[in-house]
């Protein structure tokens, strides 16, 4: 990997992280009427509403007010819930673990069911699985999560009673949450390593290895899957950012208190600080985990650094 790669990818990210805060910045602009009237309320007093003006620096030029919103995040300063009267990073460090916890759920079981059926199905190519595979694919990218959130909610929770409908407890709690955010990646991940597969599968580094009379599972794992991996990768840098936006929904269905949840109720309430922080830190989050990927890239495939 070179440094005029890492330095170009850097400067990449900086770029996008700048533009992210122009636009999260203007959020609060381009919200019709008075932003300060909008977060207290059409009953809120007149003088109320000139203080929170003051308070949100709403009352000095954009300029001004953007140099000063850069300035409080540099200092970590994201201002604070109008709601709740608290840091806003205190909010979501709060529900953070939540989020995780539902995320990493969901992912484990899209990438620990979607690789190895796609494997089988590249290996089966034409068979009943590989086209029953598919259909599953499509039919987990199609299906709404909310929707599959409210079906499971029905029939498993309160048709047999065997699951919580809803909150954070055991793991009890998080299967029906991680099952309804899980299909849309599964899906795309399957289809992608079914794909990846099938074509380092005709290569001839692979029926050479094959000829060399090497157990079938060695020559998927050890050959074929390792170079159809630079897709695999990139899918789940993709995913994370899929199921991130995905908990949402999710997490608003079963109520479980995550960062999708506050910032759905912050955007009902108008906390427009909460929201503004969450936007933020989701983008910073995906940049970061691109960036990584690109990094994994470039220490997999030496010729990406020079694309």
């Amino acid at each position: 990997m070179t440094s005029r790669y890492l330095v170009r990818r850097l400067f990449q990210a900086l770029l996008i992280l700048i533009l992210v805060s122009i636009t999260v910045f203007l959020l609060i602009h381009i919200v019709p009427g008075d932003p300060a009237r909008i977060m207290l309320g059409d009953r809120a007093r007149e003088v109320d509403v000139e203080v929170l003006r003051t308070q949100l620096g709403l009352d000095q030029p954009l300029p001004a007010q953007y140099a000063t919103f850069v300035s409080d995040l540099f200092r970590g300063d994201f201002g604070d819930s109008i709601r709740a009267q608290r840091p806003t990073l205190t909010l979501i460090a709060e529900a953070v673990p939540a989020t995780v916890q539902l995320t990493g759920a969901a992912l484990l079981l899209a990438f620990g069911v979607g690789i190895p059926v796609g494997v089988l199905s590249a290996i089966k190519r034409g068979s009943l699985l590989d086209k029953g595979s598919l259909i599953l694919a499509l039919l987990g990218q199609s299906i709404p999560a909310f929707w599959l959130g409210l079906v499971l909610i029905a029939f498993v929770s309160l048709g047999l009673g065997l699951l919580p409908t809803s909150g954070i407890g055991g793991i009890k709690h998080l299967i029906l949450p991680a099952v309804a955010l899980a299909p849309t990646a599964m899906g795309m991940v399957l289809r992608v390593t079914r794909i990846s597969v099938i074509e380092v599968m005709n290569e001839d580094y692979v029926r050479t290895a094959t000829a060399k009379g090497l157990h079938p599972a060695v020559v998927i794992v050890k050959h074929a899957l390792k170079n159809a991996s630079l897709p695999i990768i990139t899918i789940m840098g993709l995913q994370v950012g899929a199921l991130l936006g995905g908990a949402i929904i999710t997490e608003t269905v079963f109520a479980w208190p995550g960062v999708g949840r506050l910032a759905v109720n912050a955007l009902i309430q108008r906390d427009w600080p909460v929201v503004r922080t969450v936007i933020l830190l989701a983008a910073f989050l995906l940049v970061m985990i691109n960036l990584l990927i690109d990094m994994v890239y470039a220490w997999i495939d030496k010729r990406v650094q020079f694309q």
